[in-house]
């Protein structure tokens, strides 16, 4: 699933492991998110939900219409996974990249958008002629393959940062952020394999209903809505968590 130009600028972190290269590091993993991808996406979005603490909202947020922006049970994500596998692993995918700052490689985009375009090119000549049945079965195994080499890549990249410890998005990351994603971010509470839960609210130290302190950031009051909010540094361009109103935060 492709991600905004303006947040692929501001993703500088590396993965661990190479798309290509994800299968032989744990071909165990790989044929896990080949041959059972609905299981897979399932198991590593709970993965992804307990380590950064953010509630269930469906396909991570990426399209808050309605009732798909907002924090839902749980079970919902059976439906998810089930119905929308793809967007359900790119959702991990956008998760992952977001959260711990990992820039996809050349290599990386040209798997993803080769085996996307063939895919398309496929069910599109369907409408015109008769494509035949080895060519549907290459563009499905394909599909398949790449699946698993995403799920391995996110799979590998989260265990690292189980060992290291997550400290929620980076503040380069989160200025550029969508509006729902910050809030999103604002409503987890501390991971098993976290310390404090990301806040964007600024002002001097204070206790936070978890208790320990919230980090000090810089007070902007929205030149849309007038509510004041805290952007994590100075000259970035920050949206306002309540309406969705750009500011730029000048240099101090």
């Amino acid at each position: 699933m492709p991600i905004k130009q303006e947040i692929t600028q501001n993703l500088t972190g590396h993965w661990s492991v190479g798309l290509f290269e994800a299968p032989c590091q744990a071909p165990h993993i790989f044929l896990y998110g080949c041959c059972c991808t609905c299981c897979a996406v399932y198991q590593q979005r709970e993965e992804l939900l307990t380590l950064t603490g953010e509630p269930y909202i469906c396909c991570a947020g990426l399209f808050p219409c309605g009732p798909l922006g907002e924090p839902q049970d749980k079970t919902c994500l059976f439906a998810e996974v089930c119905c929308c596998t793809g967007l359900a692993l790119g959702a991990n995918r956008f998760m992952v990249q977001t959260r711990f700052d990992k820039e996809n490689t050349a290599c990386d985009d040209c798997i993803l958008w080769t085996t996307c375009l063939f895919s398309c090119a496929v069910d599109i000549a369907q409408c015109f002629m008769d494509v035949p049945r080895e060519i549907e079965l290459l563009s499905d195994c394909a599909n398949m393959t790449v699946n698993g080499c995403m799920h391995t890549q996110q799979h590998i990249e989260i265990q690292e940062i189980k060992k290291n410890g997550y400290q929620g998005p980076p503040a380069h990351v989160m200025g550029v952020l969508p509006p729902k994603q910050l809030e999103m971010i604002q409503q987890a509470h501390p991971g098993q394999y976290g310390g404090p839960a990301p806040q964007m609210m600024g002002g001097p130290p204070q206790q936070n209903m978890y208790g320990g302190q919230q980090p000090q950031g810089i007070q902007v009051r929205c030149g849309g809505c007038s509510n004041i909010f805290g952007s994590p540094q100075s000259g970035v361009t920050v949206a306002c968590p309540h309406c969705g109103t750009h500011n730029q935060v000048p240099f101090q």
